[in-house]
């Protein structure tokens, strides 16, 4: 798996990451996040022995839901069981996801020191459009809650190249970000519901007009991964 972290400090096994409190409702469905330094979601950032930043892309498919959300309003779970495909909940919130090869994630670990959420979630994204603007051949525009999406043109609506959750505690905030470098409206459409919830700018798009990536605008992988390795250490490093 190709990554960039913020640190080469490695622990052999850790155990994945627990949402306190919290016990999963569909066991049946929905399987433990396999946890150690290279975890396939980026929780390893909540350990505070581990890099402060994470930046690889997925090694294989996974689905991802939120904290709270029901695997089976959210996924096509007979379809992911019939393909071999792992659904994980991950602890933070924001909606249902797949993670792929083609794709980057990105994962921070940052101090608490505001309340609320869009703080730390425009922080983010003021740091990652300068990083990614170079490489592509479009506007980026931070929209939603904590999307950034392409504009085409003003006669069109903004396409998504990233979605964004957070996880806060007393005194740590985790981001997880997902960008699309290659082309994955296909398995979106057979994975993901259309989703319980739906940013305004979405307008009940489908995945594949809804969503857009880099690669088609210019950008490779390798350069986004530089970049926003570059970016982030200067910009959101502890």
């Amino acid at each position: 798996m190709r990554s960039a972290n913020a640190s080469t400090s490695r622990i052999a096994t850790l155990p994945a990451p627990a949402m306190s409190g919290f016990q999963e409702p569909r066991p049946d469905l929905v399987q433990p996040n396999p946890g150690g330094p290279d975890d396939p979601l980026g929780e390893s950032v909540m350990d505070a022995s581990q890099p402060w930043l994470r930046i690889f892309e997925p090694r294989d498919v996974r689905l991802v839901i939120g904290r709270h959300q029901d695997p089976q309003r959210e996924l096509d779970c007979p379809a992911a069981a019939r393909d071999g495909i792992p659904i994980h909940r991950r602890v933070a919130g924001g909606g249902a996801v797949v993670l792929a090869p083609g794709m980057v994630v990105l994962a921070v670990r940052m101090a608490r020191d505001h309340l609320g959420t869009t703080t730390y979630l425009e922080r983010v994204n003021r740091v990652l459009i300068p990083a990614l603007a170079p490489l592509i051949d479009r506007p980026l525009l931070s929209i939603g809650l904590g999307d950034l999406a392409l504009v085409d043109s003003d006669a069109l609506p903004p396409r998504k190249i990233l979605g964004a959750s957070l996880r806060q505690s007393a005194g740590l905030v985790i981001y997880l970000g997902c960008l699309l470098i290659e082309d994955h409206a296909g398995l979106m459409a057979r994975y993901l519901r259309p989703p319980s919830r739906q940013p305004s700018y979405r307008d009940s798009r489908p995945h594949g007009s809804f969503c857009t990536h880099l690669a088609a605008h210019g950008a490779s992988g390798a350069g986004v991964r530089q970049a926003l390795t570059r970016a982030c250490q200067a910009g959101l490093a502890p």
